[in-house]
């Protein structure tokens, strides 16, 4: 546990230690409050806060001097394991906890799908963020801010799009309506699962494979 604790600490004060971290946030909201259409704004800044915890923390985290440095003291028993798992799980509940306040100002109550799509999704960015940063990182980078451009430009809108643009998911669920047309908000909790599935199958395989 103690390894759990240090390294969340860790990991927080070298982000929060980064004047660029807080360029970024603000140039990423800046982007959406730009380029999304108006009406979506409310959703996506809920969405946004689901996101951008993943991306405060791990952004460069995988070769920065703290991670080498825990990396190095935690050799025997299962303290990597311990690492290797606080990495992706304190991003993911620093964006499930985030979003669970931010969605207040847009829906009070919000649907009960909501708390599952965004924990979900929280999770799976986390996931995907840590692997293209481990082993794609720039193209990884790209593509990432490429489908996050096109998910709150609503450029490829369209039933298999919304659900392949899984970013948008806790948006998504915001605005949809149970007795409308369109997917029910069951579809994205279902969706968010299948998502969390496949990025953590992804996951340890590239793990396994490593070790």
């Amino acid at each position: 546990m103690q390894i759990i604790i240090f390294t969340a600490k860790m990991m927080w004060e070298r982000a929060a230690g980064m004047s660029s971290r807080l360029w970024l946030g603000g140039l990423l909201l800046t982007g959406l409050l730009i380029i999304t259409p108006g009406r979506q704004i409310p959703g996506q800044l809920v969405s946004f806060t689901v996101l951008f915890p993943a991306v405060f923390l791990l952004a460069d985290w995988n070769s920065s001097a703290a991670r080498k440095g825990i990396m190095s003291i935690t050799i025997r028993g299962n303290g990597r394991k311990k690492v290797r798992i606080t990495e992706w799980l304190f991003p993911a509940l620093a964006g499930a906890v985030v979003s669970s306040i931010a969605v207040f100002a847009v829906s009070a109550p919000p649907p009960w799908q909501f708390w599952v799509a965004a924990s979900l999704i929280a999770t799976s960015f986390s996931l995907v963020l840590l692997m293209t940063e481990q082993h794609l990182k720039y193209a990884g980078r790209a593509i990432l801010s490429l489908m996050w451009l096109a998910q709150i430009t609503g450029s490829l809108h369209g039933r298999v799009t919304d659900f392949l643009l899984f970013t948008g998911y806790p948006a998504a669920v915001l605005s949809a309506d149970p007795v409308a047309e369109g997917p029910h908000p069951d579809s994205y909790v279902l969706a968010s699962l299948v998502v969390m599935l496949l990025t953590a199958s992804i996951y340890v395989y590239l793990l396994k494979r490593k070790t």
